[in-house]
């Protein structure tokens, strides 16, 4: 039996290396928790309660590993797979850990010496101060990277957009700077004045990550001819690619071409009842095909029902 047992302690030495060597990192941490927590959990005339909680941290840490190796048909990398498998895991272990705890804190009171019991707690009081520093530091960190230091403190989803600019590539290839204040008004324009759900056109961004394409359906809640790119390439991963890029295609068109009739086309296709053509637009497409939008409305084709300096509609 003690031979059995030190082969099987070299050969499971020998795996977590050769994951290791892999790239697999977590496997010695999750592999080993897994493995105790689902054989604590086996153990016969185990209090239901107990078991319970000891499997659900076996398949909390059991999940962690197994996004190492398993990922969905479709994703883009390891992302979506990795985040909303652990939003699963930080909820498991959530409810496990807090009865654990309940019961572990009064268990160290009645049967540990007093030096041992209050390592334990001092070591408790670290981890806890230590995840307790994400939300004060995270938060800070991440405004001062993305948000304007005179944006105000507020719960208006909208109000950054009165003092925060935003950059991005021109279609010459230029870097673009856009304030986004002209934006925030034409958006509350049309939360203020344009009632039911009328298709609207906006910009398609060629950037798929952090891009503020589709802005205008996100912030009015009105239908867009294409949303934000990768979500619209995810959602649909099981039918042909061209559904979405039709449409890529066809509003990057209505946006360049000086053809007026074309242009109707289109709009007519997507039943499109407003054209936001806004400082993004400006900077994605060619001044010739944006142009074409007020001889449209000199035309007859259009009505402008609003402009500021940076935005029509």
């Amino acid at each position: 039996a003690a031979g059995l047992l030190i082969a099987a302690a070299i050969l499971y030495d020998l795996t977590l290396f050769l994951l290791m060597l892999r790239g697999y990192y977590v496997a010695p941490f999750a592999q080993t928790l897994t493995l105790i927590a689902g054989l604590l959990g086996l153990r016969p005339g185990l209090p239901i309660e107990r078991r319970v909680v000891l499997i659900l941290m076996s398949s909390a840490l059991g999940l962690t590993l197994l996004v190492e190796f398993v990922v969905l048909e479709g994703d883009i990398g390891r992302m979506n797979t990795v985040f909303k498998f652990y939003m699963q895991v930080w909820t498991m272990l959530s409810v496990a850990c807090g009865v654990a705890l309940a019961w572990v804190w009064p268990a160290t009171r009645r049967q540990w010496n007093p030096t041992g019991r209050r390592l334990w707690r001092l070591g408790l009081g670290l981890l806890v101060a230590a995840a307790a520093l994400y939300p004060l530091l995270a938060t800070q960190a991440k405004w001062q990277t993305r948000m304007s230091t005179e944006a105000p403190t507020t719960l208006d989803g909208m109000a950054f957009m009165q003092t925060t600019t935003y950059n991005d590539t021109a279609q010459d290839g230029s870097s673009q700077t856009i304030p986004l204040d002209l934006e925030y008004e034409a958006l509350t324009w049309i939360q203020e004045n344009i009632t039911g759900s009328p298709v609207i056109v906006e910009a398609h961004s060629g950037n798929p990550y952090r891009s503020i394409a589709a802005r205008v359906a996100m912030y009015t809640g009105l239908p867009t001819v294409i949303g934000w790119d990768w979500h619209q390439r995810q959602q649909r991963v099981t039918v042909p690619d061209t559904m979405v890029w039709n449409r890529v295609t066809d509003v990057n068109r209505l946006f360049n071409t000086t053809d007026i009739e074309e242009s109707q086309r289109i709009l007519d296709k997507y039943d499109v009842q407003y054209i936001y053509a806004g400082q993004l637009e400006w900077t994605y497409y060619h001044p010739e095909g944006l142009r074409k939008f007020d001889q449209m409305v000199a035309q007859g084709y259009l009505e402008e029902v609003f402009r500021n300096a940076g935005v029509s509609i």
